[in-house]
């Protein structure tokens, strides 16, 4: 038999034709999987003739990118369809840690993610003296604790320094069991969305305050309206 032919209920017909020739002309058998995959898996071989559903993306490459400035946008991936936050205003820090505006997503990770990267770029402005300030990333109301950051600048009472900044962490989906507080999640049971986001706190409220989300200066002048506002971009890349 060369090929196996299924016919269609109201018509036509789909066939498997097998090639004229294999390698070596060796007898060749495929196991099919035992159950259906989710939507976007391809079908995978083992190279012993065993298949499985699971990403088209192989070890290291990236499986899907969530990106986008936080304007309102949604962003449409295989895993599904996210709207970004939309930032509109500068955002003044206190000496208590509090969510910064554009920072959070709720996502779930395609099946078969070994590392997950969560970005969030945003201006950090020093609005007297140097600026102190801290930050954290958070999953599902837990803090990474490694993530922690100061951002300062040296000390100076006209307090000019603009910083681009970037709050990053790398959560490791590879591991058998959850521990948040280091950033490490079991990408197996991963299976509906979990916030992440950014808190950020100063140092304290009477001197060495920040600002986020604010250029104090645009092309030389001084800013003023919409041009104060430097809306931050978000981005989630998932891993195989």
């Amino acid at each position: 038999m060369s090929s196996i032919k299924l016919n269609a209920q109201s018509g036509g017909s789909v066939a498997l034709d097998a090639p004229t020739q294999t390698t070596s002309s060796a007898d060749l058998t495929f196991k099919l999987p035992v159950a259906d995959g989710s939507a976007n898996q391809v079908i995978k071989t083992d190279g012993s003739g065993n298949l499985s559903f699971g990403s088209a993306a192989g070890p290291g490459q990236i499986v899907e990118t969530v990106v986008g400035m936080c304007d309102g946008r949604s962003v449409t991936v295989s895993s599904g369809t996210y709207t970004l936050g939309n930032v509109t205003a500068v955002q003044a820090l206190t000496n208590s840690y509090a969510d910064v505006t554009g920072s959070s997503i709720a996502y779930t990770p395609p099946t078969g993610t070994k590392a997950l990267i969560y970005e969030f770029d945003f201006m950090w402005n020093a609005s007297s003296l140097s600026g102190i300030s801290y930050h954290q990333i958070l999953i599902d109301g837990t803090v990474v604790t490694p993530s922690k950051t100061c951002v300062a600048s040296d000390y100076n009472s006209y307090h000019h320094s603009h910083q681009a900044q970037t709050a990053y962490w790398v959560f490791d989906l590879s591991v058998g069991s959850n521990d948040y507080a280091n950033g490490k999640v079991q990408g197996s049971a991963w299976t509906s969305n979990k916030t992440i986001k950014m808190q950020m706190r100063e140092s304290d409220n009477s001197s060495y305050n920040c600002v986020i989300h604010e250029n104090d200066f645009m092309d030389g002048t001084t800013a003023s309206g919409s041009a104060r506002v430097r809306i931050p971009k978000l981005q989630i890349t998932a891993i195989a």
